[in-house]
């Protein structure tokens, strides 16, 4: 047992965020799925955050930090300002508070899971000497703070090729989409389901609601003869939810379609987001067929309920965790061409339409409400490509490897 201890490598991963979005939770299944016989992790991150009090939960060490908080980035044309700089200066001394961590736990390597991190955890690491890797969560520039950051790091880990760009020259990045547990999401059944009136209500399960799929619709309350389209994210306005509640409103399809917003917010302002598109839905005469469910903590269980998942970003987004774990689920996605998606969603396993266009949304939402075989057939194809592409254990072994090449 000594020996392997003694040739486990010590890793602090960093991470600035105050909620759990996307990135936080593609970190924590890093962590979970890491080689606790090789890698001891160390997560830095925000004392009083949602994701220390998450993975405390999952037992992973958490050291609290005073790091700056995650930038809301929901403004396209001023992405990071002179506002964003000053606060987040007033937090340079939390670079003396990660040099003692890095002495008190003997780390071997620092791996950043946002920009803010990249920086502050990057200058810790040339002060002491380690290798950083940042993990590029992001698909737009940050001008001057990238080229910075971009020096600062050994290596970059890409979400996705939309991430790629002119980042760090090709030799330090490395792409390795999100992951998925596949385990955790049931395969659909389109073909068995659609429109066959016993297994109505039923998910697209092979068994008897074997994830509390029958609960949930009835808690929700939905109506047992409409097709479900979702979008599963974190409600702000760059996700376009107010399109989909417009392209709700333009439906004509047989069967009727019920939309549903799985989510809360993520910033304090994005409440007033959210009381808006109820408003909207009501304007519509829609409230009916837009159903807002709050956050729900079991993602697989709502994937396996909906028929089509949408994504409606008007930014570009990396790596949609939506979009990954959909195909995981086998249900197609309806999703806009920027960032990762357009990558992420092919011919065979959905539709791209363009950007706040709800005229196209609702189009591509009847085109798959009004055709069973196809979304058949696009399930199987999201399914197989999620195996091949987003399986959290394969990357958590190819993150791996990347640490040992600079260790």
């Amino acid at each position: 047992m000594g020996e392997t201890v003694q040739s486990q490598r010590n890793i602090l991963y960093l991470d600035s965020g105050s909620g759990i979005g996307g990135g936080q939770r593609s970190l924590l299944l890093l962590l979970k799925h890491l080689d606790a016989t090789r890698f001891r992790s160390y997560l830095g991150c925000l004392g009083d955050s949602m994701l220390s009090a998450a993975a405390r939960k999952a037992g992973h060490a958490v050291i609290p930090l005073n790091l700056p908080k995650q930038h809301d980035k929901a403004d396209k044309a001023r992405r990071f300002t002179l506002h964003d700089i000053g606060r987040d200066l007033q937090h340079i001394t939390v670079i003396f508070q990660l040099l003692r961590v890095l002495e008190e736990q003997q780390i071997d390597l620092i791996h950043a899971n946002s920009l803010a991190a990249g920086l502050i955890g990057g200058v810790a690491a040339k002060l002491y000497g380690v290798p950083i890797v940042m993990h590029k969560r992001y698909a737009t520039a940050y001008g001057v703070l990238d080229r910075i950051c971009e020096a600062l790091l050994d290596r970059v880990i890409l979400v996705s090729e939309a991430t790629r760009w002119t980042f760090a020259p090709p030799s330090k990045q490395t792409l390795i989409y999100n992951g998925v547990e596949l385990s955790a999401f049931q395969p659909s059944s389109q073909v068995e389901r659609q429109r066959n009136p016993d297994l109505i209500g039923v998910g697209r399960q092979r068994n008897p609601d074997p994830i509390g799929v029958e609960t949930l619709r009835a808690d929700l309350n939905l109506d047992p003869d409409a097709l479900l389209v979702g979008i599963v994210t974190r409600i702000t306005p760059e996700k376009g939810i107010h399109t989909l509640i417009e392209a709700t409103a333009k439906l004509k399809a047989s069967p009727p379609v019920q939309l549903l917003v799985v989510g809360g917010p993520y910033f304090p302002k994005d409440a007033e987001y959210i009381d808006s598109l109820k408003a909207q839905a009501e304007e519509l005469g829609v409230a009916d067929r837009v159903v807002f469910t709050g956050f729900l903590e079991d993602t697989g269980a709502i994937l396996s309920l909906l028929d089509v998942v949408l994504l409606a970003s008007t930014i570009p987004e990396a790596c949609p965790r939506t979009i990954i774990e959909a195909m995981a689920t086998g249900v197609p996605v309806i999703a806009t061409p920027l960032g990762g998606s357009k990558e992420l969603v092919t011919p065979e396993t959905g539709l791209l339409v363009p950007a706040e266009d709800a005229d196209a949304f609702a189009a591509a939402i009847t085109q798959l409400a009004e055709d069973d075989e196809q979304r058949g057939q696009m399930g199987k194809a999201c399914r197989l490509r999620a195996e091949q592409l987003f399986c959290a254990t394969q990357n958590a072994r190819l993150t791996e490897d990347l640490y040992l090449d600079l260790l």
